[in-house]
C-alpha cells in the first residue's frame, strides 16, 4: 500500500516549472554563460514533426534476438544524437489550452486520495512502537499537502472576459503603443535554433517605431552576429562576461536600453505574433504591475525522446492550475522567458535580480517585496524546447530546485514585505521539493517492514488505502490533461526526484553550483548525475532485496501467499517507472 506515497507526492502541485537547459555535453562551453534554457545535444539532425519520416530502419531485419537488442540500444544506449525538432508558435487552440483549469474535480479526487493515503500511513506508524519514527515523515507530508490544497481549493480561475475587456479598452496603435525592447540572450546554442526563433521574432505584431530587438550574445559568435545583421536586430556583447551568467547579460542590456517595457525570449522560444498585444495591455490596465508572465509552452510530438515527451507534459499542471491559483494572492512566479517587464519597476535596482542563478524567480519576488505586482496570464503565446536527455533534464531540475530552496532559506524571505499567503505560496515550493525527495526512500519501506515484523497486520486489502492515490496519479490526470500523458511522465518524475534530492543536499551542505570559464577544456564536469544514478541503483537493490527477503521468509513459514501479491506488484511498478533512469546510457 505504501508504495503509492512516492507516486502521490509527485502529482501534487509543484512549486516551479520545468525549464529547458543546456545539455551536459555542452557544459564546457556553456557553464560560464547564463543559465539559458536550451536542451539538446549538437550536432543533431533537424527534422519535421512528421512520424511518417522516422520509420524504424531495422524493422523486419535480423533475428528476433537482434531486433530486441537493437530496440534496447536505441532506447537506453543510442549511438546517434537525438533529433532536433524545431518549434513553432502555439496554434489558436494551443493558445487557449490553459484558460480553463477544470480544477474542482481534480481537487475533489485529490483531497479524497490524500485522506485515504494519510489514514493508511498513520495506521502503519502507530501499529507498533518500532514504526513510530515513520510518523515524522507522515506529519511532514500532511503539512505540505494541507498547505498545497489550501492554496488550490480557495484559489480562483483566471477571468478571461476581464482580459478581453482590457484589450478593448487599450487599443494598440502607432500613437498609443508604448516602446518595447525584446531581449534575445544566447550563449553558443545551435545556430538552427537561434535562427528559428528570430524568424518568429520578426513577425511580432507591434508598431515598428516602438519596437527594438537586442541580441545579447554571451558566446560572442560571428554566426550570431551575422544573423542579427540579417534580421536587422541590435547586437550586444558585454565586456564583463561571464559575470553572473544570464543575469549579468540581462542587466548589462538593461543599462543600455530605454524601452518602457522589455520582454525576454530564451534562444529556443518562438512567440506568436500577438504575444505583445496580449500581455502589454495588462500593464496598461494597472500601473502597479511590474511583470506579466505567460506560460512556457512545450509541444509533445512523436519525434521527441522519452525525456522531452515526459518533461513537456508535466508543464501543464503548473501553468494551467498552480500559477492561476497563486494569482489570487499576488504570488505568481516569474519564470523569466515569455514575460513582459515594466522598466520603471526595475530601474531602482538596475534590472533583473543580481544573482548568478534563478534570477527570474528572485526578480519576481523582489518586485513583490517592493510593492509591485506580478500577474499571470494563462495564454500560451510562445513554444520552447524541453531537455532531451536524462542528464540535461536532471541538471535543469537541480538548478531550479536550488534556486527555490536558496530563496526560501534566506532571512530576506522571512522578513520581506510579502503577505502571509504570499509567503505560504512560495513555501509550497520548498515543501514540494522536500516531499518528493523523501518519497524516494519512505515509499518502499512500510510494506516490507510490516510484512517482516508485524505479519499479523499485513493483508492484501491494505492496498485499499493506496488505490485512490494510484488512480489519481495514473488515470485521473490523464483524463484531466490536454497534453498527451504517457508513462514517460512517470519516468521523468524519477529523474526529478533525484535532482531535487541533490539540490536540497547541496543547499544543506553549502555546496555551490559549479561553472567554468568559457572554452576551458579542463572545466570540471559535475558528477552529481552519476552519483544520483548510483544511489538509485543502490536503493532499488536494497528495497527490492528487502521485499524479496521478507516475502520469501514469510512464505517459507506458511504465510498466505495471496497477501503478498499487492506488495510484489507495487514494487514491480516502482521498478518499471525507474528503469529508464537506471538503464539509460551513462553518456546520456
Amino acid at each position: 500500500m505504501m508504495q503509492s506515497v512516492y507516486l502521490f507526492t509527485q502529482w501534487q502541485t509543484p512549486a516551479l516549472p520545468l525549464q529547458d537547459v543546456f545539455h551536459e555535453k555542452m557544459s564546457d562551453a556553456f557553464d560560464s554563460c547564463q543559465d539559458f534554457r536550451i536542451s539538446w545535444t549538437p550536432p543533431a539532425p533537424v527534422v519535421e514533426s512528421d512520424p511518417e519520416k522516422h520509420t524504424d530502419s531495422l524493422k523486419g531485419r535480423g533475428t528476433p534476438l537482434a531486433r530486441i537488442y537493437e530496440a534496447f540500444r536505441r532506447t537506453y544506449c543510442p549511438r546517434e544524437e537525438p533529433a532536433l525538432v524545431l518549434p513553432t508558435g502555439p496554434t489558436e487552440e494551443e493558445k487557449h489550452r490553459y484558460v480553463t483549469t477544470n480544477r474542482i474535480p481534480l481537487y475533489i479526487f485529490g483531497v479524497f486520495s490524500f485522506f485515504t493515503l494519510s489514514a493508511g500511513m498513520w495506521l502503519f506508524a502507530v501499529c507498533a512502537s518500532i514504526f513510530a519514527w515513520y510518523g515524522i515523515f507522515v506529519g511532514f507530508l500532511n503539512v505540505y499537502l494541507l498547505i498545497s490544497y489550501l492554496v488550490g481549493v480557495v484559489g480562483r480561475d483566471w477571468d478571461y472576459d476581464a482580459h478581453r475587456l482590457h484589450v478593448e479598452r487599450h487599443p494598440i496603435t502607432d500613437e498609443t503603443a508604448p516602446t518595447v525592447d525584446v531581449y534575445l540572450p544566447c550563449c553558443s546554442e545551435p545556430i538552427e535554433i537561434i535562427e528559428n526563433t528570430y524568424k518568429h521574432i520578426i513577425k511580432l505584431d507591434w508598431p515598428s517605431k516602438k519596437l527594438q530587438v537586442y541580441v545579447l550574445d554571451d558566446g560572442n559568435q560571428d554566426a550570431v552576429r551575422a544573423l542579427a545583421q540579417k534580421y536587422g536586430f541590435n547586437y550586444i556583447v558585454r565586456d564583463d562576461r561571464p559575470r553572473l551568467r544570464k543575469a549579468g547579460n540581462l542587466r548589462w542590456a538593461f543599462a543600455r536600453t530605454l524601452g518602457d517595457y522589455f520582454t525576454i525570449f530564451d534562444a529556443d522560444f518562438c512567440p506568436r505574433p500577438d504575444f505583445l498585444r496580449e500581455l502589454v495591455v495588462e500593464h496598461m490596465a494597472d500601473d502597479k504591475t511590474a511583470i506579466v508572465q505567460s506560460p512556457q509552452f512545450f509541444r509533445v510530438t512523436d519525434e521527441q525522446t522519452w525525456v522531452e515527451q515526459g518533461a513537456g507534459a508535466t508543464q501543464e499542471l503548473f501553468y494551467r492550475v498552480v500559477q492561476v491559483n497563486r494569482n489570487k494572492w499576488g504570488a505568481s512566479i516569474c519564470v523569466g522567458s515569455n514575460a513582459v517587464y515594466r522598466r520603471a519597476a526595475l530601474e531602482a535596482v538596475g534590472g533583473t535580480a543580481e544573482i548568478g542563478f534563478s534570477e527570474d524567480v528572485h526578480t519576481g519576488f523582489d518586485a513583490t517585496d517592493r510593492g509591485w505586482k506580478v500577474k499571470y496570464v494563462p495564454l500560451c503565446l510562445a513554444t520552447g524546447i524541453c531537455p532531451n536527455t536524462p542528464r540535461s533534464f536532471f541538471s535543469q531540475q537541480m538548478r531550479w530546485a536550488r534556486g527555490s530552496t536558496t530563496l526560501l532559506t534566506t532571512k530576506h524571505f522571512w522578513v520581506s514585505n510579502l503577505t502571509l499567503m504570499q509567503k505560504v505560496c512560495y513555501l509550497c515550493g520548498l515543501l514540494y521539493y522536500s516531499a518528493v525527495s523523501l518519497g524516494i526512500f519512505i515509499s518502499p519501506i512500510p510494506g516490507t517492514l510490516l510484512l517482516m515484523f508485524r505479519p499479523e497486520w499485513f493483508k492484501y486489502y491494505n492496498l485499499a488505502f493506496a488505490i485512490p492515490s494510484i488512480v489519481y496519479g495514473s488515470i485521473v490526470f490523464r483524463y484531466w490533461a490536454k497534453a498527451e500523458y504517457g508513462f514517460n511522465v512517470q519516468h521523468v518524475m524519477v529523474v526529478q526526484s533525484y535532482a531535487y534530492l541533490t539540490a536540497i543536499k547541496d543547499r544543506l551542505f553549502g555546496i555551490e553550483l559549479l561553472w567554468a570559464a568559457s572554452g576551458d577544456k579542463k572545466a570540471h564536469k559535475s558528477n552529481k548525475y552519476r552519483n544520483m544514478r548510483l544511489l538509485c541503483w543502490f536503493w532499488t537493490i536494497m528495497a527490492t532485496g528487502g521485499m524479496i527477503t521478507a516475502v520469501t521468509y514469510r512464505l517459507a513459514n506458511g504465510f498466505p501467499w495471496f497477501h503478498t501479491i499487492p506488495l510484489i506488484v507495487l514494487n514491480l511498478y516502482n521498478f518499471y517507472i525507474s528503469h529508464y533512469f537506471l538503464f539509460a546510457s551513462w553518456r546520456w
